[in-house]
């Protein structure tokens, strides 16, 4: 099977444990919003990641002399 952009696969995987009040928060909110717990979890990354990544540019556009540090942050 060929995909239109082979770069969009999932395949780095992360092992996260969680304890059990953990577990059950993770449980409970998938049961709420009908997520399975690994979509929901990649989604919560993502968006804590789009939340740090815009606070780094709101910081780097305020201060002078910045520009190539928030270059090198989203070229990554």
């Amino acid at each position: 099977m060929a995909y239109s952009d082979p770069t969009l696969i999932r395949k780095h995987r992360v092992n996260l444990s969680f304890n059990d009040r953990e577990q059950a928060l993770v449980s409970a909110l998938c049961e709420y919003t009908g997520d399975e717990p690994a979509a929901f979890i990649r989604s919560l990354v993502l968006d804590r990641a789009e939340e740090v990544l815009a606070h780094a540019m709101q910081s780097a556009m305020a201060r002078p002399g910045t520009r190539e540090a928030q270059t090198a942050l989203f070229a990554a």
